[in-house]
């Protein structure tokens, strides 16, 4: 039995696999070393060792229904791996200078996924980078974001929340008063600080939904859609949330929200991806039925001979 390995065929399939994108490995793998010490460091990016583990799995089920390789070289491969190239110098410059941050981490990204996207074109063709590409681009749900954007997210979901909360509380008889971010009610002040933004919720949220929706769904539409769907769901299970939270400062205290804030946390996301798992599975089943009926109107066309036109009289 020989044990060579023919790149063209991809026989054996994984040593062959192996070798065609060594350059995607060598990027992801970089890419997870440097952004390790945040999932390992900040308990709000842990998942991000999750993410590494959906995208090995991703990898493992797109790989069998690969295209043949190609091994041709585009314009746009050759200049994604200049660029890719240029940013991954770019990036060991800044952080020998000042080390790794969030901000650097985004040229890091950059240049990783121009790599991988440049070996993929190379050795398969752009009909890879749906599939494929998204099992390496997956990865970017997991990084920190810069410090100015995430502030910006998290500033604007307090704002909204908070404004929400203010008009659902007054709406049921309980006077509310917001002031930025906090609800001043009578019984004390209610903060909707970064936890209770709904920003962790929101990354989990998006983050199951990519996922399930590129394992269920065939079309890039309806895995956008669940997307839109996710952000909804995980928008409003925080928002019911703080107003939980806020109705038990009124009601029982400021105190007895601590005793229900980590619950009702829980709560949210079990929510989201609850709704996120329901959604798919009733489009799936809709599409299903869907096919059904329309098979079976081909099968009905195909029972039915066509009717032979009667002569008309001369």
């Amino acid at each position: 039995m020989s044990s060579r390995i023919d790149l063209q065929t991809m026989t054996p399939r994984w040593p062959a696999l192996g070798l065609l994108l060594l350059p995607s490995w060598c990027a992801a793998g970089w890419l997870i070393h440097q952004t390790s010490w945040y999932w390992s460091h900040k308990p709000d990016m842990s998942f991000g060792w999750i993410v590494v583990l959906l995208c090995g799995f991703l990898i493992t089920e797109v790989a069998p229904a690969l295209p043949k390789p190609r091994l041709q070289w585009s314009f746009p491969s050759v200049v994604l791996a200049v660029l890719g190239l240029a940013s991954l110098l770019l990036f060991q410059l800044y952080q020998a200078a000042f080390g790794t941050m969030p901000a650097s981490l985004m040229a890091l990204a950059f240049g990783s996924m121009a790599i991988i996207t440049a070996n993929i074109l190379y050795v398969f063709g752009p009909s890879a980078l749906g599939t494929l590409g998204f099992a390496f681009y997956f990865l970017l749900i997991a990084l920190p974001l810069p410090s100015f954007i995430q502030s910006l997210v998290i500033s604007n979901l307090q704002n909204f929340v908070a404004m929400m909360d203010e008009e659902l509380l007054n709406s049921i008889g309980i006077p509310a008063q917001r002031q930025g971010s906090v609800i001043q009610l009578a019984t004390g002040r209610v903060g909707v600080d970064d936890a209770c933004s709904g920003f962790r919720s929101l990354q989990s949220s998006i983050m199951a939904a990519l996922f399930i929706g590129f394992l269920i769904f065939k079309t890039w539409g309806w895995r956008i859609a669940l997307g839109f769907l996710s952000i909804f769901l995980a928008v409003l299970g925080n928002l019911g949330r703080t107003f939980y939270l806020c109705y038990q400062g009124a009601s029982k205290g400021t105190d007895a929200v601590k005793g229900v804030h980590d619950a009702a946390g829980w709560s949210v996301m079990l929510f989201t991806a609850a709704g996120v798992g329901i959604a798919a599975w009733l489009v799936l089943k809709l599409q299903k039925a869907q096919a059904a009926y329309a098979a079976e109107i081909d099968d009905d066309e195909l029972d039915d001979p066509p009717e032979t036109p009667k002569s008309q009289p001369s």
